[in-house]
């Protein structure tokens, strides 16, 4: 069984959460670099098939190894590409992008909404993990038309990681600014007493304090939670 670092196995635990039937679908990892992920899907009999994309010739060519190495060669592609570009999405899949810039995932959803269209973009599952940006994603996410399934976090090697499942509904609506800094889920499981968010949102309210002399948006997020913390 392939084995994860503590961030890809929170990543990899959104993707079993999304899947109604073990075998049954197919998971896309964008940014795959060795595969890891895609491998751990297949090892574990998750998925029935996997593609890995990346923009790189090189790190494409090591999870294209790794997955024929570990007798994947006819259940697994590998793209070349940027982002999701000459990837037909379909019903049932589980699209991953993780470890990117905010930014950058912003960018490849909006160009896979465009290319695929709404109804099927509406039988997609996203699992995503930005690196940084997180209040720009969630905004987007729900002015686009994304609805929260879950989001997690996780404490790796000293850094701190989030994780969304999102999918598609196409109606938008609005975020409050400690909705989109904190997590609109993510703030659920700190009102229940979940240890590792309240952990995560310490190590938030640090950032912030600081953040919050030049921007906005994380101002009114860290007044509005130290408000709601007083009730």
């Amino acid at each position: 069984m392939q084995e994860l670092t503590v961030r890809l196995e929170m990543v990899y635990e959104q993707v079993r959460s999304a899947v109604s039937e073990p075998g049954s679908t197919r998971v896309i990892d964008v940014g795959s670099d060795h595969g890891y992920l895609a491998l751990r899907c297949l090892d574990s009999s998750l998925v029935s098939s996997a593609v890995c994309t990346e923009i790189h010739k090189a790190p494409a060519k090591r999870s294209e190894t790794a997955l024929i190495l570990a007798g994947y060669k006819e259940r697994s592609e590998v793209f070349v590409t940027d982002g999701l570009n000459g990837v037909p999405l379909k019903e049932g899949d589980i699209v991953v992008i993780a470890g990117m810039g905010g930014l950058n995932i912003i960018d490849i959803v909006t160009r896979a909404l465009k290319d695929n269209g709404s109804e099927v973009m509406k039988k997609v599952t996203f699992v995503l993990q930005p690196q940084k940006s997180n209040d720009t994603v969630r905004k987007f996410l729900a002015e686009t038309g994304f609805t929260y399934q879950d989001e997690s976090v996780c404490c790796d090697r000293d850094i701190f990681y989030n994780c969304m499942r999102v999918t598609y509904k196409g109606e938008s609506y609005s975020l409050t600014d400690e909705e989109a800094c904190y997590g609109p889920v993510l703030l659920e499981r700190y009102n229940e007493g979940d240890k590792e968010v309240i952990a995560y949102f310490a190590h938030l309210d640090d950032i912030f304090e600081i953040r919050q002399r030049s921007n906005p948006v994380v101002k009114s997020a860290l007044e509005a939670r130290k408000k709601n913390e007083r009730k």
